[in-house]
């Protein structure tokens, strides 16, 4: 499984992904220099919006994922699902602490504890939101899978032409024709 390190603009996606059940650093106060040396040493993808840190990750050979200032959390989730093999969907056996990252431990029936922090975690009216979330995130997900098996139904905007074969461009013309 994953495991990721992520900026201080990307808070919101760690508790998120602490809920999927990954093992996912955040502190706001990382530096870059120690988000590298961490992400070297212990293996994990960095998850930022910043281009600058993204391309010193890469340049030395640690796996990094650009998210786009404009996406939401739901749109990020989708493309790291597509990127990363992300189930995105909960289990309360593997889910971490959105708070610290630490294991969560069953107590009783419908409640965990956080066994870093103490936290205490239940299904409460919260609960149904989480689910909402990550059914956007997976409609979401299905809509760039489409988009990446039939490209042409794509917005030409911000595209590289590249994408798109000459042998179908071809085909279609001769079908103009």
């Amino acid at each position: 499984m994953q495991k990721f390190i992520l900026d201080a603009m990307m808070g919101r996606l760690a508790r998120w992904l602490r809920i999927l059940g990954y093992d996912t650093l955040y502190n706001n106060s990382y530096e870059y220099w120690k988000i590298i040396k961490i992400a070297q040493n212990e293996k994990r993808i960095i998850v930022t919006r910043d281009r600058g840190l993204c391309a010193r990750a890469l340049k030395i050979g640690i796996e990094c994922f650009l998210a786009l200032p404009a996406d939401s959390v739901i749109i990020t989730l989708a493309k790291l699902s597509i990127k990363y093999d992300i189930d995105l969907s909960v289990n309360l056996d593997a889910s971490r602490c959105s708070v610290c990252n630490g294991i969560l431990r069953k107590v009783e029936k419908n409640k965990w504890l956080c066994t870093s922090c103490n936290k205490e975690y239940w299904k409460g009216k919260h609960w149904s939101t989480i689910p909402e979330i990550l059914i956007k995130a997976q409609k979401e997900r299905e809509k760039m899978y489409e988009q990446y098996k039939h490209p042409r139904t794509r917005s030409r905007e911000g595209e590289d032409s590249s994408q798109i074969s000459k042998k179908s461009d071809r085909e279609e013309i001769k079908t103009i024709k």
